[in-house]
């Protein structure tokens, strides 16, 4: 599944690592958010197989993340940025073969290099993690049905990856940090162009929505008093740190947003359990490579002293 907008060059890329797989029991599907560089025509002209989907207007990848997720026919859905691509061809097969083995797992996420230098993004090895990247991720549509799918509260919602985990998480599923699944993707640098496009990496912004979702996340998903844990870190954290990079007008300017857009999406509030949230926390602390260790910390997670001072030592 890949949502795409004004980013052809980049999307045949990403389609010949796809075509290059071993794994041939599969369906793709491309979603074009009204692109206006002729991505649909090419795709109509040079891969009549594909499933597209075309939006005339620019309606958010999250909306067509969601629209692919629900159309998608398979037992695995693979989504993949339209700006990576596969550096592996046995990729796909690595990956429904973990989660044969596995039935616990919920989310794989793939191994990131970045694109111009291929050195690892994340930590390198297999290990269970409390959250993914959306550029590169494989999840079961049956977590998706019990989960959920992506919350829309915005056509340009950073941070939707934690947002989904922390739901699978509380539904008992692992996720998985996996190496034999790997992409390749552009590591953006502030003022320059992204590749295959003219836009460009907003710092700002990025600032902006990061402390936006960051307490948006908390209010909609986490249950008192964590929530307000997670509020006070949020503003002491972000604060400081946007204060030594110059950004502090941009992300107070998303606090106030936060405030702003919460009414609208307290509907929408779900919050997982405790058990959860101290699960959350001990694998964003501690790297779980074993499934047995894994399978304890499920049925008996620490406290949240534990995690903070032992698992972070």
């Amino acid at each position: 599944m890949i949502s795409t907008r004004n980013r052809r060059q980049c999307l045949e890329k990403a389609l010949t690592s796809v075509y290059a797989q071993d794994y041939t029991s599969r369906e793709i599907l491309v979603v074009d958010d009204a692109s206006e560089d002729g991505t649909s025509e090419y795709i109509r002209s040079h891969h009549p197989d594909i499933r597209l989907f075309r939006h005339e207007e620019n309606r958010g990848y999250i909306i067509g993340r969601n629209l692919l997720m629900l159309q998608a026919k398979g037992d695995y859905l693979i989504s993949l940025d339209d700006d990576a691509y596969f550096l592996n061809a046995d990729a796909i097969s690595n990956v429904v073969a973990r989660m044969e083995a596995e039935p616990e797992l919920g989310i794989i996420n793939f191994s990131v290099l970045d694109a111009e230098h291929l050195v690892p993004v994340l930590p390198d090895g297999e290990y269970y993690t409390c959250c993914y990247w959306g550029l590169g991720y494989c999840i079961r549509k049956a977590v998706l049905q019990e989960a959920g799918y992506y919350r829309e509260v915005h056509t340009r919602l950073v941070g939707e990856e934690s947002d989904l985990s922390l739901r699978v998480l509380d539904k008992g599923y692992r996720l998985l940090q996996f190496p034999r699944a790997t992409v390749a993707h552009p590591r953006y640098v502030p003022g320059k162009a992204y590749p295959g496009s003219h836009r460009y990496r907003d710092i700002g912004g990025t600032w902006l929505f990061a402390a936006k979702t960051r307490l948006l996340h908390a209010w909609l998903n986490e249950p008192f008093p964590w929530y307000i844990l997670s509020t006070a870190n949020a503003l002491i954290t972000y604060t400081a740190k946007a204060a030594r990079e110059k950004y502090l007008g941009h992300v107070l300017r998303g606090f106030y947003e936060a405030l702003r857009e919460f009414p609208q999406f307290k509907a929408t509030r779900r919050p997982v359990s405790s058990q959860t949230m101290r699960i959350y926390l001990a694998l964003g602390r501690h790297m779980f490579r074993d499934a047995s260790q894994v399978r304890a910390l499920y049925n008996s997670p620490p406290g949240i002293l534990a995690i903070l001072f032992r698992l972070g030592s």
